[in-house]
């Protein structure tokens, strides 16, 4: 019995950290979801719906009406199950886990954008306990707490949280399941916790492959804190590493119906890809991602990735400087500490080592230059801020203590002021504006004025998904990408058309893809009255959609990146 104990204790103080009792890591964390939600959960309406939000909700929305045939785009798939289309894969690269939970969201409530933005920010939110949870036991009490209080006001998490595209909601709660998950099942030596821990990595791939990044930066981390540890792992506690691995399979699975496509949609975005080109855009990211001013700057630039670096107006943030220097001072400390390290220094190399090696590797991928890529990284920046305070604060000694102290306050106290500040900016910006460009209101108010009978043609990236969100018994049609496989074949697509299609562009300023310009210019040379084309405009009067409808039957035919109108 009283073994049985000691073993107990030492697995609940590993290598002299001495983590609080379980039940005041939920006591903390109740405050801080409290605060996040406070923050992040008012307004869910504005500003209006973007395509990325609705892309993994649409199918969801298919499932619950019992749609005969699902819609496609590149890569989406689904299985039928019951007389009903299951969503499997949302893209070549994302599965549709969001969509599957989405269902019984759906299942329950109206669906609107409040719903969808709720439940996706209750997602990220549940993840802030797990990440307190394993930094309790990893690294103490007060590194939980301070994590905790980081997270909840993080504008970049809470942001891309609520109005969540790439999925990273969701990517967040499973990264918090796995990191707990596994820690306990290796302290409490459990095959079945860690196998949990695996399934909870496994399902982070499937939702999305650049999960991997993650996987892989963590996986080179623990080599790092813990060479000899790991070492041993194999020789002496196979089981546990098979119970892992088996997991991590097990959740990746739904991959394997669609493994080629995955490989090749992997291979075929690297090749497509510009690293020399990206390079410039990813350096102009990463401080906008951890100084919290991205989902800011993107709405002032009306959803243009490419232009968040010129937003007027955004407010100024110093979470990129105070990670800086809380890598540096974490790193410094580590490297004068005592030998052989304890586990507590050992958790700390992991969260550096993890930190950066994940945010490096997001560079190093091909194509990743958005938000949701970097945020791969998220807990990692806020754990090693907590524990750069935190050893700052016990490890130093003498006439350099007040000294540490004071910068550890100052690190802590300057990144939750400048999360807050940029909290409220970014809320203010929301009501305000309700949303330029790519994520204003517009679609809804074309939903609205749209006559009797119209039929809709979306002929740009960002129209239709956010329309059928609205209307979902709307008649509509996407047939850009088949506009766009024709485009790269040099071949010809035909739209067959009547006086009930309304044809949907972007103005020039927003459009995505081309064809919304060759059919403003087809049209520009028609006959008076042929065509009608009347323009939609945000909240504050700036242009952001077109609509065409012609009087009589018609095609367009598009060659050559042009349209020619047929009439009949």
């Amino acid at each position: 019995m009283r073994a049985g104990a000691a073993k107990v204790k030492a697995a609940r103080s590993p290598g002299g950290v001495r983590p609080g009792p379980t039940a005041w890591v939920w006591l903390a964390a109740v405050p801080c979801i409290a605060a996040a939600a406070w923050l992040a959960g008012r307004g869910l309406g504005e500003p209006g719906l973007y395509y990325d939000e609705v892309i993994q909700a649409r199918p969801a929305l298919e499932f619950i009406r019992g749609d005969d045939v699902p819609l496609r785009v590149p890569g989406e798939r689904a299985v039928r199950v019951l007389g009903y289309w299951l969503p499997w894969m949302t893209q070549a690269y994302m599965g549709a886990l969001k969509s599957q939970l989405l269902i019984p969201v759906f299942a329950l409530a109206e669906p609107d954008a409040a719903l969808l933005r709720g439940t996706t920010l209750a997602w990220a939110l549940l993840g802030i306990p797990l990440v307190m949870l394993f930094a309790n036991r990893a690294l103490g009490l007060p590194v939980a707490v301070l994590t905790g209080a980081l997270l909840a006001v993080d504008p970049s998490l809470l942001f891309i949280a609520r109005h969540d595209w790439g999925s990273f909601s969701l990517g967040f709660l499973l990264r918090g399941g796995a990191l707990v998950l596994v820690q306990r099942g290796w302290l409490g030596g459990s095959r079945w916790t860690i196998a949990a821990g695996g399934v909870c990595a496994g399902l982070g791939v499937y939702n999305k492959i650049d999960f991997g990044v993650w996987v892989a930066a963590a996986g080179i981390a623990v080599l790092i804190a813990a060479p000899r540890e790991v070492a041993g792992a194999f020789a002496r506690r196979r089981g546990l590493v098979a119970a892992f691995a088996g997991g991590a399979i097990l959740g990746a699975a739904p991959l394997a119906m669609a493994g080629g496509n995955v490989l090749g949609a992997a291979g075929a975005f690297a090749r497509a890809a510009e690293p020399a080109s990206e390079w410039p855009e990813k350096l102009a990211v990463l401080p906008h991602v951890l100084d919290g001013s991205y989902f800011q700057r993107l709405m002032l630039v009306g959803g243009r990735f490419d232009a968040i670096d010129r937003a007027a107006g955004a407010t100024s943030g110093v979470g990129f400087a105070v990670f800086a220097v809380a890598a540096l001072a974490l790193a410094a400390l580590l490297a004068w500490g005592r030998r052989p390290r304890a586990a507590g220094d050992r958790a700390a190399v992991f969260v550096l080592a993890t930190a950066l090696l994940a945010l490096v590797g997001i560079l190093a991928t091909p194509g990743a230059v958005r938000v949701h890529h970097f945020l791969n990284a998220y807990p990692f920046p806020q754990l090693t801020i907590a524990s750069a305070a935190a050893l700052l604060w016990t490890r130093t000694a003498g006439s350099a203590r007040l000294a540490a102290r004071g910068l550890a306050v100052a690190l802590v106290g300057a990144a939750l002021v400048s999360a807050v500040r940029l909290d409220v900016a970014t809320l203010r910006t929301l009501r305000d504006t309700g949303g330029h460009g790519l994520w204003s209101h517009a679609v809804e108010e074309l939903a609205r004025r749209l006559p009797a009978g119209a039929r809709v043609v979306s002929l740009d990236w960002g129209i239709d998904g956010p329309l059928r969100f609205v209307a979902p018994g709307i008649a509509a049609e996407e047939p850009m990408w088949r506009l766009r496989a024709a485009s790269a074949a040099r071949g010809a697509a035909r739209l067959e058309g009547t006086p009930d299609h309304v044809y949907v562009v972007f103005e020039p300023a927003w459009a995505v893809f081309p064809f919304g310009a060759a059919l403003l210019d087809a049209i520009a040379g028609l006959p008076a009255g042929t065509a009608r084309v009347e323009r939609h405009t945000d909240r504050e009067g700036t242009p952001v959609l077109h609509t065409v409808r012609f009087a009589t039957d018609h095609a367009l035919v598009y060659r050559g990146g042009r349209f020619e109108v047929e009439r009949k």
